[in-house]
């Protein structure tokens, strides 16, 4: 395949942005374009379909000559050239053809579920990303009141109206909150460089900005199951065309046990004398080829055991999904109205301003809600993950 046609390829796997396509959707659109990977897989999945038609070309015509000497001496010399031309049996050339057919669909049915599972490696990076913002919005947040809290603590305990040790406690707390951001932006920093890599190398700080701190997602699909899979699912379309790709090479190798036959053309040379005329030679079977034959029939029936596995495989996961969805659902209605609830801080502010708790106790009943939005992000974020593996095909 020449690079010129690769852009076509590509183009019928990985769909333009249509109109109205949100920010994520555009993201995704151009990390697939930049995407190296795919144009590799592009070139690659043409691959077995070239090199079985490769094999259905004729082979080179032969040419030979000779020339041989008279014994005793005075006998006239002889030269002979001759031109021949060998052939498979016609039946075989249309039975590689039509290997190379199938071959060749099975190749892009590969391709497009290549293409998939970057489409999906992506987007679940973006729930990465996006998860790794929103860590790191309440961690700031946490960050800039510590550092308010251990301004206050700091006067305070020069005025003598709060003990050193009091300010000796915000100085820990800070410090532990900050290493904490500082490990979320280390992973943040992972997560782009990852993201750079999909995206060709080239600078990503455009899609960071499209992704923004949501998630994309906000209906459950309701339309996938065992038959949606059946119909859109490349990794099964591509097993299903290799049973068929097998089948045929089976009827290749059946047929190239058939002889073969060349033709020639022959003249000759003898003092004076002239002769010209042809040759017919046949190529007796090869019986060995049984074992091919058997190879070939054995795959046909491996890829049809694979397609059918790759099926029950995908319903399963689908279905397994789709229940712990419903569990993380729960939780997360648990959770919402307590951990969005900014209350939660602001009374317990009050309640260490009016001397009702130690700085002790606020710390640790601040870090008990901090757990607790912790663990809400946390399931908020493998929720959104489920949804987009069932949004597969979408």
């Amino acid at each position: 395949m020449t690079l010129r046609l690769l852009p076509l390829l590509l183009a019928a796997f990985i769909p333009p942005v249509m109109a109205g396509a949100t920010p994520f959707d555009e993201a995704l659109a151009e990390v697939m374009n930049n995407n190296l990977s795919a144009r590799a897989e592009a070139s690659r999945s043409q691959i077995t379909a070239e090199s079985i038609l490769g094999e259905n070309t004729l082979e080179a015509p032969e040419a030979s000559f000779s020339h041989v000497w008279g014994s005793p001496k005075g006998t006239v010399n002889k030269w002979s050239i001759s031109v021949s031309q060998s052939f498979d049996w016609p039946g075989v050339y249309a039975a590689r053809r039509e290997a190379a057919r199938t071959a060749n669909t099975a190749s892009q049915y590969l391709l497009e579920s290549t293409l998939l599972d970057l489409r999906q490696e992506t987007r679940t990076l973006f729930i990465d990303i996006i998860h790794n913002t929103q860590l790191i919005e309440m961690q700031s947040e946490l960050a800039e009141r510590m550092n308010q809290m251990e301004e206050y603590y700091k006067k305070a305990a020069e005025a003598g109206a709060e003990t050193r040790l009091d300010y000796n406690k915000t100085v820990i707390e800070r410090i532990a909150v900050h290493r904490e951001l500082h490990t979320l932006e280390a992973e943040r920093s992972t997560l782009i460089a990852t993201l750079e890599s999909l995206n060709g190398g080239k600078d990503v700080s455009g899609i960071i900005s499209k992704l923004g701190n949501a998630y994309p997602i906000t209906k459950i699909p309701t339309s996938i199951n065992e038959a949606t899979i059946r119909e859109r699912d490349p990794q099964y379309a591509a097993a299903m065309a290799g049973v068929d790709a097998a089948k045929s090479m089976v009827k290749v190798e059946k047929r190239s046990r058939i002889p073969g036959f060349s033709i020639g053309y022959e003249h000759e040379n003898e003092g004076e004398e002239r002769f010209n005329g042809f040759s017919i030679g046949i190529t007796l079977p090869v019986w060995s080829r049984k074992h091919q034959i058997k190879a070939s029939t054995l795959e046909a029936e491996a890829s049809l055991f694979d397609a059918e596995l790759a099926l029950t495989r995908r319903v399963s996961e689908m279905n397994s999904d789709k229940k712990q969805l419903d569990t993380l659902r729960h939780i997360m209605n648990e959770y919402e109205p307590v951990v969005n609830d900014k209350s939660n801080y602001e009374l317990l502010h009050k309640a260490l301003k009016a001397g009702q708790i130690t700085f002790l106790t606020y710390i640790e009943e601040a870090n008990y809600f901090i757990a607790a939005k912790r663990d809400y992000l946390d399931t908020l974020y493998e929720y959104n993950l489920i949804l987009t593996r069932l949004s597969r095909y979408e």
